[in-house]
């Protein structure tokens, strides 16, 4: 049976669900309301088929980790993906199911990576940097950058794209300069570069720019709909590196990312960990279309945000994880119905956690967090 929109047309689909967030698209209850300035483009989606209100809050999250998904009840995550009814898919989570991890993984404790970065698996979903291949300027220029074309990232796009095309946004959670950086040299590395050796960072800043770029346009060709870039920039109190250091050595590449993928006819949100108020303008001017998940215990205040940058970019978040983690169903389910009296009206809002779905997140928490948006994530939705 056809569900019927309630503005009388064919239903929304999931998909566009999530493109009518990072829109900004007015449900249909406020769209009479106070007019929203059309915000130009760099790029309108070339899978973007035609536009509808939303009918309630989008819902994605970034990685879900796999005693979650058993502890769901679900098959794979496809099928936790189609139960709980999630708008977007991650190849991410698929790409570390092919290839060598079901069988070899779990015999190993690390391996090493296209980029000769030595990767350590634990029990979490995501291996960590153990080593890094990048110490000096010689190091750089005799290193041999992988061909983008062998990512092991493009198969996952093609297995979701088959899945899911057309009826889930297909999300990929790539890299843009920072992350890709501190991957390749250490982080305290890269560090002590912007002070000491300038040179050094700007060089590998510039060498994993041009692969990003080249691997998300590849990544958009194969099918993906929306590239979460997930490079951390901040912990609780501040950023990492100083504001002016940041605007020196990550804005640029970071801006140049953003424009690529956009050029290219798809979406993309910027994720990262920490209190990020000090760059708030400065990564919301490269011209994302959405920001999140932001962290609520560094002091990223969602509805707050929103007042401040919503007008510009869509706001993704924030259920706190530490909450999933240790709280009981009744809080998640007091805390998520609050999140979304407080930012989902007037659209612009993706709920999700405030970061991803880890181990330690207790499953019935997390369905509880997903059955109060579907809920109360329904438009109209009163304001808090």
């Amino acid at each position: 049976m056809t569900e019927t929109h309630r503005n009388g047309v064919g239903a929304i689909t999931p998909r566009q669900r999530i493109f009518a967030a990072l829109e900004r698209s007015r449900p249909p209850e406020d769209r009479m309301a106070v007019p929203r300035t059309a915000v130009p483009r760099t790029a309108v989606p070339r899978q973007w088929p035609g536009r509808l209100p939303p009918d309630r809050v989008p819902l994605m999250e970034l990685s879900i980790d796999w005693k979650v998904v058993r502890g769901l009840n679900c098959s794979d995550y496809f099928d936790l993906i189609e139960q709980l009814d999630l708008d977007a898919v991650s190849v991410n989570q698929v790409m570390y199911l092919l290839g060598l991890r079901p069988l070899l993984f779990r015999f190993k404790k690390s391996y090493t990576d296209p980029w000769s970065v030595r990767c350590r698996i634990t029990g979490e979903l995501l291996p960590y940097a153990a080593s890094h291949p990048l110490r000096t300027m010689e190091d750089l220029r005799h290193f041999r950058v992988p061909d983008p074309r062998k990512d092991p990232v493009l198969k996952a796009v093609r297995r979701v794209a088959r899945r899911f095309r057309g009826r889930r946004a297909v999300m990929f959670v790539a890299r843009a300069v920072f992350a890709a950086s501190w991957h390749l040299c250490g982080l305290e590395r890269l560090l002590e570069s912007y002070l000491l050796e300038p040179e050094f960072a700007l060089a590998i800043g510039r060498m994993v720019v041009d692969y990003n770029k080249e691997l998300h346009r590849l990544a958009i060709d194969e099918g993906t709909d929306l590239i979460v870039l997930g490079d951390d920039y901040a912990h609780k109190t501040g950023t990492i590196m100083s504001p002016d250091q940041f605007r020196e050595f990550v804005l640029p590449g970071l801006r140049a990312v953003v424009e690529n993928i956009k050029a290219y006819g798809a979406f993309c949100v910027k994720h990262t960990d920490g209190n990020i108020w000090a760059i708030l303008e400065d990564i919301v001017d490269t011209g994302i279309d959405g920001l999140g998940p932001l962290e609520p215990n560094a002091g990223m205040d969602l509805a707050e945000v929103k007042r401040s940058v919503g007008d510009r970019v869509c706001v993704v978040g924030n259920v706190d994880v530490d909450l999933l983690c240790r709280g009981s169903v009744d809080e998640v389910r007091r805390a998520t119905r609050t999140l979304i009296e407080k930012v989902s009206p007037g659209g612009g809002h993706i709920l999700s956690s405030g970061n991803s779905i880890t181990s330690a997140v207790r499953p019935e928490n997390f369905r509880a967090m997903v059955e109060t948006a579907h809920t109360y994530g329904r438009y109209p939705i009163k304001p808090r």
